[in-house]
């Protein structure tokens, strides 16, 4: 269950799901980046969407977190990743 901190931000408990927005111009940079970023660790990618120009796509990645500093750390590493637009 999540609570409010002091400053009105929710407050997670660990483990917890989360999830990921990665963008990119190719779906091959999505693969890759995720392969990079996870290793080992057990996602689950949604279904590919993208834009009606075809210039971009993007997956949703779903994950189980330990802590704070390991979702940080996912984000982190998705978001320095070749050919990755935006991680959200």
């Amino acid at each position: 269950m999540d609570h409010e901190s002091s400053d009105g931000r929710p407050q997670l408990e660990y483990p917890c799901e989360w999830g990921y927005r990665v963008i990119a111009g190719q779906e091959s940079h999505i693969r890759l980046a995720v392969h990079q970023a996870f290793g080992g660790h057990s996602v689950r990618m949604g279904e590919v969407r993208r834009s009606s120009g075809g210039r971009w796509c993007s997956v949703s990645v779903d994950t189980t977190v330990d802590n704070n500093e390991q979702r940080q750390e996912f984000f982190e590493k998705l978001r320095r990743c070749a050919g990755i637009r935006l991680v959200l």
